[in-house]
């Protein structure tokens, strides 16, 4: 019994240490499609819009078709440039995966920003109406 218990509470105390500990509500981000330009490899997609702390941002999506298996997800890359009232700016590299379901393309990424923050950023954007939503989690 000792053994068991001493067990689970190693396996519990490392599952806690490979955890990702998110921090406070969500920030949230609306934008709208700029422009989208298709490539045999995958395609970029550009959207501008507003968040709180942040201001005015750019944001980019270099979508990739690497997956061979599932035509309608892959892994994307990008950038981030924001520019707020005070004329201060942040920058941000993007990296994660996309999965498209008909007309909406679900985002999921890890953010590194010029502020030091690390966001979880999940993101909708609908390919009909060219809006994008976008959830983000403060993880440090």
């Amino acid at each position: 019994m000792k053994k068991i218990i001493f067990t689970l509470i190693v396996v519990f105390s490392s599952l806690n240490a490979f955890s990702l500990d998110i921090r406070g509500d969500a920030n949230e981000f609306t934008g709208e499609i700029t422009s989208v330009t298709l490539t045999n490899e995958g395609g970029l997609i550009n959207v501008v819009g507003n968040t709180g702390p942040y201001g005015k941002v750019w944001l980019t999506y270099n979508l990739k078709l690497d997956n061979p298996n599932v035509a309608t997800q892959g892994s994307f890359s990008g950038r981030a440039t924001a520019i707020n009232e005070n004329g201060e700016r942040n920058a941000a590299s993007r990296q994660g995966v996309w999965e498209r379901k008909g007309n909406i393309i679900q985002f999921y990424s890890l953010d590194d920003v010029t502020d030091g923050n690390f966001y979880l950023c999940i993101t909708e954007m609908n390919l009909t109406t060219d809006k994008l939503e976008m959830k983000f989690y403060s993880v440090k």
